[in-house]
């Protein structure tokens, strides 16, 4: 973590090259070349099946990698985004078969194979082969991963095995340490000869490490010309003997200094410095990694060890990860002493004198002076409640600041899901959003009475606080009347009159297709469940003069569990208006429309039958055939309605 207020971040693939993972990260420093040793990108490279090179064309793996990400599909998978490297020409995973020739005895490019063949300009001797993947290929078999033979060729034509190694994503680069194989170490490297087991993998560069200590040998002794040659006269080429190349020297635009000695014919040494507000870049197009307007460049041979160029200094957009909840606009551009703004994004609110960023030499945007703090503004006015504490009602409230109310008297807090009590107090929090917690108060309800009671009291103001019920018992005139308290109890239990007795007569059986079975009997109290004759139908309660055959689709009737018998001796809920209606079917959101559940009982089949409430758009109905309106989009609160 770093700065105040402190910043944790994920250094690995940020994009910032830090001191401490200048010699670990590939992907944010880019190659790391230890003290002592060279390291050059291939220059020329040739494939298998080269007559369709305009396709695939091997030179895509020449220079630095265009990209560091590595994944596992291949590049004509139509669902992902295009790669950049090098595919062998092959499609669907089958090896070539057409156009074989005749194979130069003892050569390891065979034709019905995939292989790669890279060169290098400036011939050393090897201490490492880097191979930087852009995709390791779907897995084809279980288990199975694909692999890749190396062999290194040298200023003879002479090839040398490093052996079979497994392609993964999870090590890329491939790093193949050379030093291992003590019979190549005597041996001067100027190409790499790569042969895969899978047509499906991809490569975006190989590089090649030589030590510098060891000098190479002197190559005035002539080799033959036709060296490093295949059976497709594709080959990687050296001066012939008496050409020994000369250096020259620089001359590059942009630069503040170029100092160049001579070491004699054919090696020289440039200590190169970019001008203020520009910087290195290499063959690849990238800035070099860390960004850097200073390199010493060195000549061999007349070849130099890398090409490179002094560029504008672009620190590009912001990352979003530099001020959290910000947005920032660049009108100037993004080029080096050019600045940005920032602003929040509502509702977080800028803290900070300097809204400013400015682009560095060294490539990145100053460190922000400001930042996007999330708050709330003044909390809601919350109906029948009072603030408690003062300062509340002001504005600007941190995340996680509390306001506490005092709901109005017949008034109670809301309890939340974890609480079941009732309090006069209600507690809301400023949330991470910015908004602040949502809460109410509502009025004081008391429990309705049982529905044996149906018919037998009055009360002044229904459930409500305060609201007084009388028990109509004609023999008990001065009974006291029950009241409905702050606690939301009544202040007496209600009890059935004295000396009541009698029954409820029997429901009549399938009134309204309604059958009724009574375990407890017709008596006060008892519980009846009804059952429709004709399933699969449920009995519900409809209005007066509403019966199952005119019911509109709109309507919601109240499935009935039960009718108890009052203490009126009457059936409560009235048989008389139980009917029984078609059940839902239990496929409702499935994408089909079925007209049995398109109506409010059965919600509109989870929006099947509305376009504008469907994923896909498109109504399907799932009856054969739809009768008046029933597959039409029905439901009130859709787009179409």
């Amino acid at each position: 973590c770093a700065g105040e207020p402190s910043l944790c971040y994920i250094y690995e693939g940020d994009g910032i090259c830090e001191p401490f993972e200048k010699e670990t990260s590939i992907i944010d420093c880019g190659l790391y070349t230890p003290k002592g040793y060279l390291d050059q990108w291939a220059t020329q490279a040739y494939s298998s099946h080269s007559h369709e090179d305009k396709k695939c064309p091997a030179s895509l793996v020449t220079g630095e990698p265009h990209s560091m990400i590595c994944t596992s599909y291949h590049p004509e998978s139509p669902e992902h985004p295009p790669l950049t490297g090098w595919f062998p020409c092959v499609t669907n995973g089958n090896r070539p078969q057409d156009k074989r020739s005749e194979q130069t005895e003892g050569s390891l490019e065979r034709e019905d194979e995939v292989w790669l063949k890279v060169c290098f300009s400036r011939p050393g001797m090897a201490s490492a082969i880097f191979i930087f993947l852009v995709s390791d290929g779907p897995v084809l078999r279980e288990h199975q991963r694909p692999t890749v033979t190396v062999h290194l060729t040298d200023v003879s034509g002479n090839n040398h095995s490093l052996g079979t190694h497994e392609l993964s994503c999870q090590q890329n680069p491939l790093v193949i340490n050379v030093t291992h194989h003590l019979n190549v170490l005597s041996h001067q490297t100027t190409s790499v000869l790569l042969n895969f087991s899978s047509p499906l993998v991809g490569i975006s560069a190989v590089a090649l490490r030589t030590s510098s200590h060891i000098s190479p040998p002197n190559l005035d002794t002539c080799s033959p010309e036709h060296e490093g040659q295949n059976h497709q006269g594709q080959s990687c080429v050296h001066r012939p003997c008496g050409e020994q190349g000369s250096c020259a020297p620089l001359l590059l635009d942009h630069t503040e200094m170029v100092n160049c000695t001579s070491g004699g014919p054919g090696h020289m040494k440039c200590a190169i410095t970019c001008q203020r507000g520009f910087a290195l870049q290499g063959s690849s197009g990238k800035y070099l990694r860390p960004v850097q307007k200073e390199i010493l460049l060195t000549c061999s041979s007349g070849h130099w060890d890398r090409t490179v160029s002094c560029m504008p200094l672009d620190c590009g957009v912001p990352d979003p990860s530099l001020v959290n909840y910000a947005t920032f606009s660049c009108s100037e551009g993004t080029e080096f002493q050019k600045r940005c703004s920032i602003s929040c994004v509502p509702p977080a609110k800028l803290q900070g004198l300097n809204p400013w960023l400015t682009c560095l030499e060294d490539g990145l945007w100053s460190l922000p002076e400001a930042y996007c703090k999330l708050e709330c503004d003044a909390p809601p006015v919350i109906p029948n409640a009072s603030v408690l504490l003062s300062p509340c009602p002001q504005h600007s409230h941190d995340v996680g600041s509390v306001c506490r109310y005092e709901c109005k008297p017949g008034y109670y807090a809301v309890p939340s899901a974890d609480s079941k009590v009732r309090s006069n107090f209600l507690k809301i929090q400023c949330l991470e959003g910015g908004i602040w917690e949502q809460g109410s108060c509502v009025p004081v309800v008391c429990e309705p009475p049982s529905p044996v009671f149906e018919g037998m009291y009055e009360c002044t103001n229904g459930f409500e606080l305060n609201s007084q019920c009388m028990l109509n018992c004609n023999q008990e005139s001065g009974r006291r009347p029950i009241l409905c308290t702050k606690e939301g109890l009544w202040t007496e239990e209600f009890k059935l009159c004295e000396n009541l007795q009698g029954e409820c007569p029997p429901p009549t059986s399938e009134l309204n297709f309604v059958e009724y079975k009574c375990e407890q009997g017709y008596g006060i109290g008892a519980v009846c469940s009804p059952t429709c004759v004709i399933p699969p139908s449920d009995p519900v309660i409809l209005p007066e003069n509403i019966t199952a055959d005119t019911l509109e689709h709109w309507m919601v009737p109240v499935k009935v569990q039960s009718i108890v018998c009052t203490g009126r001796r009457q059936w409560h809920p009235d048989p008389v208006l139980v009917h029984c209606i078609q059940s839902c079917e239990p496929f409702q959101a499935d994408g089909w429309c079925d007209t049995i559940n398109n109506r409010a009982y059965c919600h509109y089949d989870g929006g099947d039958c509305c376009s504008s409430t469907l994923s896909s758009k498109k109504v399907i109905p799932f009856a054969a055939d739809c009768d008046l309106d029933e597959c039409t989009c029905r439901d009130p609160k859709a787009e179409e309605n």
